[in-house]
């Protein structure tokens, strides 16, 4: 990423740091600073080579490394050079790095950069010039943690302060002036079913501008070329507490928040500068004076976007932490993507991830599959393990992708199902077929056509059973008669001793582990169990399967999958069932498959209606033993389809979209909240899922049902900006886990209690 690098900065702040005050093993960098443009902020020096840099460009924080040449683009920190005061908080320990900006945190980093990891001391250079400059350096020999950190950050102060129910004269017309900013109001009403103004605008014509709140929740309404537009968040507070909303004008958009979570991004900004003949400002009522069924007992309006982390300072809203697992850089990779997490009946918590060694793309691509794993449920995290490498390097190579993991609580075991591309192919270039023979076999061919047989000893024979003077090694290395003749997985051509290939179309893989994830089976296919002719891709949705227990059924696992037939852009989805614990699997009905959509039934061989299709998704068991999936589509209506099986992911049941779960084209995932020991069995369900493009991918959201995913009782913001796949489980300690990506940064885990649902506990029904 372009940007200014840090050099020439012109003021020493009077600062030092060392081993002693800023320790590798656990320490905090605190900077307070104020900036308008790109530039480079503060620079940890050891003599003059340059260990640790703080800088923004194009708009967002970025953090360097040159010693681990690793560059952070913190990119949810876009605004922060259009106004206010902010603080920057960095620690540094075990778990890596993590970036705080306004008391929250805005990033983190799975590799420890701090400065006192590359010399034993140095000086901190700080940027001191007009509309750059850094205001406050200290360093402190711990760790803060994220609760101190917040605490520690002071309110923002707004510019124009509510203090009667009008804004003063002189105040109107620095309004005139601003394009952009925030208004923040603590309010209240008296009670259920009363309403009002909180704040409102007039010009010489009338009413331009209102925020109001009724029975369905808070509008901001703005008169635009004549005609009112509407911003609405829905939701219930005229309950008679007191609430925190904020309106932000920024980037194209306006953002309603409601005590410091966002319901809202909609594009259309619209803030006071539109109105040049602005001429009266109110507060806790209407320009005409109707007032509000209630109070404003503080707030202000605020010259610039606040951050995400000073509107959730405004409302007091208790921090989160979070722990970058996998991320660009670490362990030399370009970048990791696709979480999934399990947690074994022992208490160990296993988080999975794809690890794109040259690119972030999907495959065809260098792509491993590996794990960290937690014995403390998510506090602290082990080394990374590698646990399938097949071989080959760079975008030729071939690969592993989008992991999904099932834990059998009945015998500990931890299966993975991943999906495994030859070199060279991917989703949209394989060859339809299944690759294995009746008794899973590998089926290779030599550069004639020849089609050969390999052994599970490695011996390789003519489809008649001859035995020929080929060998395949584990890892897929092929010898005749002793001599190299390259491997079996790689792209054609690739080595210029090639003589037998698997196959070109997809595979997946199963492996699994008996020790919580300590060590692991090698990969064993199984195509032949699940996989047609017809078939060019069939692939796990990523994330984790379920094992029911409830019913005839108790004991089945059940793994999530996808697949293609004519055409790889429509896509066809349902169970994988095992019945013996992983041992063998075989495919369920497809959700769709003999369905009628728009007036045509569905023959999952040959989709073509893209209302039709059924792509990743995920499963959960209702309390009377029902599987609801949740699946992510490309139907013309936008929201998360939803399917239930009453007979355990054999058959589904009427297919209906969710109007609460916006469907952005992305990977969905839930998890049951049990009650007691019954298992994973309950009506209490965690939906999450990006749901808004940004035009990014972004805005997760989690959800909370209390009736099987029929209605949606809560909901919560989790990261309003990037943010793309994740996966749920609950913790030993009845936490809520999430692993989460920001598509190519990175994979990160962060504990949720169940109190960040606005619950203080989910008691047994």
């Amino acid at each position: 990423m372009k940007g200014a690098r840090m050099t020439h900065l012109s003021h020493h702040i009077d600062r030092a740091w060392s081993t002693a005050s800023l320790p590798e093993s656990g320490g905090t960098l605190r900077a307070t600073f104020r900036i308008s443009s790109d530039g480079a902020l503060l620079e940890a020096k050891a003599a003059e080579r340059l260990v640790l840099g703080v800088s923004v460009a194009c708009g967002s924080l970025r953090i360097e490394a040159p010693e681990e040449g690793i560059v952070l683009d913190v990119e949810d920190t876009y605004g922060v050079q259009l106004g206010g005061v902010h603080d920057l908080h960095v620690t540094f320990g075990d778990f890596g790095t993590r970036i705080y900006v306004d008391g929250y945190q805005a990033f983190a980093c799975a590799t420890n950069i701090c400065p006192s990891k590359y010399a034993r001391k140095g000086m901190f250079v700080c940027a001191d010039e007009p509309g750059m400059r850094v205001e406050r350096v200290e360093c402190f020999a711990q760790a803060w943690t994220s609760e101190r950190i917040q605490r520690n950050v002071p309110i923002p102060q707004p510019d124009i302060e509510f203090a009667a129910a009008y804004v003063a004269g002189k105040d109107i017309v620095a309004l005139r002036a601003m394009k952009t900013g925030t208004v923040h109001a603590q309010f209240r009403v008296r009670g259920l079913g009363q309403f009002g103004t909180i704040v409102a605008a007039r010009t010489a014509e009338g009413q331009v501008l209102d925020v109001s709140i009724d029975d369905d929740g808070f509008v901001y309404r703005v008169l635009a070329n004549g005609e009112w537009c509407e911003y609405r968040a829905f939701g219930s507070w005229n309950d008679g507490g007191w609430h925190d909303l904020v309106v932000r004008a920024f980037r194209g958009a306006i953002d309603i928040y409601v005590d410091g979570n966002m319901e809202i991004h909609q594009p259309g900004q619209v803030f006071f500068a539109d109105y040049p003949d602005l001429r009266h400002v109110s507060i806790g009522e209407d320009s005409f004076g109707v007032r509000l069924c209630g109070e404003v007992r503080s707030g202000g309006i605020y010259a610039y976007p606040l951050m995400d982390g000073q509107i959730r300072k405004l409302s007091d809203v208790p921090p989160t932490t979070d722990t970058a697992l996998f991320d660009k850089g670490y362990e030399g990779s370009a970048s990791y993507r696709i979480p999934s997490l399990a947690v074994t009946p022992s208490g160990v918590t296993i988080a999975g991830a794809d690890r794109r060694v040259v690119i972030s793309n999907d495959a065809p691509n260098e792509i491993h599959f590996v794990i960290r794993r937690s014995l403390d449920g998510g506090q602290t995290w082990l080394p990374l393990q590698t646990v399938i490498a097949f071989p080959g390097s760079g975008l030729d190579g071939a690969c592993v992708i989008d992991s999904c993991m099932v834990c059998d609580r009945e015998t500990g075991r931890v299966s993975v199902l991943v999906d495994h591309f030859p070199g060279g192919r991917g989703f949209a270039n394989v060859q339809r077929g299944i690759g294995l023979d009746e008794q899973g076999r590998l089926i290779l061919h030599d550069s004639k056509g020849l089609e050969y047989l390999l052994r599970s000893d490695g011996i390789v024979t003519s489809r008649d059973g001859d035995a020929t003077s080929y060998r395949v090694d584990d890892d897929g290395n092929v010898t005749c008669g002793g001599a190299p003749a390259g491997n079996i997985y790689l792209k054609e051509g690739a080595d210029p001793c090639e003589s037998l290939l698997t196959a070109r179309t997809s595979y997946v893989v199963e492996v699994h582990s008996d020790d919580d994830g300590e060590t692991w089976s090698n990969p064993r296919h199984i195509n032949h169990m699940i996989k047609e002719p017809w078939m060019g891709f069939l692939g796990t949705s990523p994330g984790n399967g379920i094992q029911l227990s409830e019913g005839e059924h108790r004991g089945r696992l059940l793994v999530p999958y996808y697949c293609t037939g004519t055409s790889p852009k429509f896509n066809a989805g349902g169970a994988l069932i095992s019945d013996d614990g992983g041992r063998t699997w075989r495919r369920g009905k497809a959700i769709n498959e003999g369905r009628t959509v728009n007036g045509e039934v569905v023959d999952e061989q040959d989709v073509h209606d893209d209302d039709a299709t059924t792509h990743e998704s995920v499963f959960v068991e209702r309390s009377d033993g029902d599987v609801l999936c949740l699946f992510r589509n490309q139907h013309h209506l936008g929201r998360v389809g939803k399917a239930v099986s009453h007979d355990g992911g054999e058959t589904w049941d009427t297919v209906e979209f969710d109007p609460m779960l916006p469907d952005i084209f992305s990977q969905p995932n839930a998890v049951t909240v049990p009650a007691g020991e019954r298992g994973c069995a309950s009506d209490r369900i965690i939906f999450a899922n990006a749901s808004l493009m940004r035009p990014y991918r972004g805005c997760g959201v989690l959800r909370l049902s209390e009736d099987g995913g029929r209605t949606w009782k809560r909901n919560r913001c989790f990261n309003p900006y990037h943010y793309v796949y994740q996966c749920m489980s609950v913790l030993p300690d009845g936490a809520i886990g999430l692993l989460w990506e920001r598509e190519t940064a990175g994979v990160y885990f962060t504990r949720l209690p169940l109190s960040w649902f606005g619950v203080e506990a989910l008691e047994s029904k």
